[in-house]
């Protein structure tokens, strides 16, 4: 079984859910290779190894004069080399004059600023107050002593040598990464995808323009957690065409056809969209005795994927269904190079990833599905991020009894406040039932109450997921 990175202490049954959920997911993660300067704000979804030494020249360690050592070799207080002429680099450039086109090859000095590439003629930079170079009689300016070779200088390939690992897997990219990247000579990432994400409303019966709000929820709150690329389409419950067709023919007057969808135009509807969404993301109400969300036979699905709904045993939001389509395109394998820090060649592993739309569907009102969200696909979108399970369940103190239930979880809106001594606080919001308005309105977190045959006391520590 894949190897989840959890919390130390994180209850054995909540782990276990990511665990078995994890499995179920495409295999792999969806890629896309970009150019440099369109990486900002993406997660890099490779070790990124440095394409070239840096510096790629010699630079100036500090502000001083630069000289060519070779012609000092033989300096002397009895026998100086007479200097020529002294340069200095900010008076060349204010009378537009290239400071690397000048003569520097004889028994002339540049005065450089610190950190500079330093003009090929020149392998070291004596320091403004050395000794060694005398200019207090400009017209005999002098060096009485040898320099030697790369004094002063940061030599070319010093930093970063071509090969070193620059950036590691799962890293964000800063503007402060770019800069690193670009000196590596790093010129396209491989990200993971920002993912295509359709939102299917499957609440609203007897209306042809309206999502309903469950759906809109999920639009909004994945706008929220940064993805661009979201939209959201209405599709009514599957119809049960040998039902409907007996009853058309009885003309039964409650009949309406316009509250659902035929078989035909339901498969449809995933055969065109699975080619053109990552994700789909489906708000369905709750099985009630007959599901209102049916995979059945339908050829967009992958048979392996066709299971009973993934139980979170958590109430509420107790359940979802996962399910993966067909390949869209062939599995992907790629040999991936493993080095160490620095950067030696450990071996190679092969990635195979999946190119499968995801295929999510939440039953529920809104409260179950606005948990399930939090709980559930936010970590679905971040599978690759390896520490995201450490990021999103914090512990905190209760600041009332809780009671517990010894078979699921408890999901209740809280609000968390961080307190002077550095630790988290915990209020459940008092009213919890799904049409109120106060958990919407005041909730800033979600706290999880573990299964448990006593209640949870005051000023226990339990986790806890932020939501603000």
């Amino acid at each position: 079984m894949h190897k989840l990175p959890v919390p130390e202490d994180l209850p054995y049954d909540l782990t276990t859910i990511y665990y078995r959920l994890f499995m179920q997911l495409p295999l792999g993660e969806l890629k896309d290779t970009v150019d440099l300067e369109a990486a900002l704000n993406q997660v890099n979804a490779r070790d990124v190894h440095a394409l070239q030494d840096y510096p790629t020249n010699n630079l100036s360690a500090y502000i001083g004069w630069a000289i060519n050592s070779e012609s000092t070799q033989n300096a002397s207080k009895q026998r100086p080399v007479f200097i020529n002429s002294l340069y200095c680099w900010g008076q060349q450039l204010y009378r537009s004059l290239n400071p690397y086109k000048l003569d520097l090859s004889g028994k002339n000095l540049l005065r450089i600023p610190q950190y500079t590439k330093l003009p090929e003629s020149i392998d070291a930079i004596i320091p403004e107050d050395d000794k060694r170079l005398d200019i207090s009689d400009y017209d005999n300016k002098k060096i009485t002593a040898p320099i030697s070779a790369m004094q002063g200088v940061i030599q070319k390939g010093s930093v970063i040598k071509q090969g070193n690992l620059i950036l590691a897997k799962n890293e964000k990219i800063s503007p402060e990464k770019l800069i690193a990247l670009r000196r590596a000579g790093i010129k396209e990432l491989t990200i993971y995808r920002d993912p295509r994400i359709l939102v299917v409303s499957m609440h609203t019966f007897d209306s042809e323009h309206t999502f309903c709000e469950e759906s809109l929820y999920v639009k909004d709150l994945l706008k929220s957690w940064g993805y661009k690329h979201i939209e959201i389409k209405l599709l009514k419950p599957q119809r049960y065409d040998s039902a409907f067709n007996s009853l058309k023919k009885e003309k039964d007057p409650a009949l309406d056809d316009k509250l659902t969808t035929n078989w035909e135009d339901y498969n449809q509807f995933f055969e065109d969209h699975i080619p053109n969404f990552d994700v789909m993301i489906l708000c369905s109400h709750k099985d009630i005795g007959g599901s209102l969300f049916s995979i059945g036979r339908l050829t967009a699905f992958d048979p392996g994927s066709m299971t009973s709904n993934f139980q979170t045993r958590s109430i509420p939001a107790n359940e979802l269904s996962i399910i993966r389509s067909m390949p869209r395109t062939l599995p992907m394998r790629e040999t991936v190079q493993l080095y160490d820090d620095q950067g030696n060649h450990k071996g190679s592993k092969v990635i195979t990833t999946e190119d499968k739309t995801t295929i999510i569907n939440l039953p529920g009102d809104i409260q179950d599905i606005s948990l399930l969200m939090h709980f559930m696909v936010k970590y679905i979108l971040n599978k690759h991020d390896p520490d995201f399970l450490n990021k999103i369940f914090i512990k905190g103190r209760t600041k009332q009894k809780i009671e517990t239930d010894q078979n699921k979880r408890k999901l209740l809106w809280g609000i968390y406040q961080l307190q002077d001594d550095g630790q988290y606080s915990l209020e459940i919001v008092e009213q919890q039932h799904t049409y109120q308005v106060e958990p919407f309105l005041k909730a800033n977190c979600i706290v999880i109450v573990p299964f448990a045959e006593q209640p949870i006391q005051s000023n226990d520590e339990i986790y806890f997921m932020k939501i603000d």
